[in-house]
């Protein structure tokens, strides 16, 4: 189902109309998290050499266009938070392109959070996963 969920957004064509169509009356009980999710990665705009670059040109060939509504407050500051954690993350690996992202480096990431680290895991695995790994 994500296939043409991420269409409707990377379109700029997500409505609740669309949604409701694809998805049926119940769509925001179905589908809200894959939708949230899915908008997050593609505003990312994930940078060459990232495992989501790679996922996204497979997801999107034949695409129209790439034109994603701009994103509202709450996907505002999921993205900075996402964008703060790659901060972290280039703090504690370097910036170097093509830099595998070890266990290690996780779990010192993850320690340094404190107590409360699971509500950070979304952050940090979109960080990971637009991070360019040379992939």
């Amino acid at each position: 189902m994500s296939y043409p969920i991420r269409r409707l957004i990377i379109t700029g064509t997500d409505t609740p109309a669309n949604f409701a169509t694809l998805l049926g009356p119940l769509w925001e009980s179905k589908g809200r998290e894959a939708i949230k999710k899915t908008r997050i990665e593609v505003l990312l705009c994930p940078p060459p050499g990232s495992p989501a670059a790679k996922a996204s040109e497979e997801l999107d060939v034949g695409a129209p266009c790439r034109t994603p509504r701009a994103p509202n407050a709450e996907e505002e500051a999921e993205i900075k938070k996402v964008r703060d954690m790659e901060q972290l993350m280039n703090r504690q690996m370097g910036e170097q392109a093509g830099g595998d992202v070890k266990t290690s480096d996780i779990k010192e990431i993850l320690m340094g959070m404190g107590g409360d680290w699971t509500k950070n895991l979304g952050a940090l695995e979109a960080a990971v996963n637009n991070r360019n790994q040379g992939v």
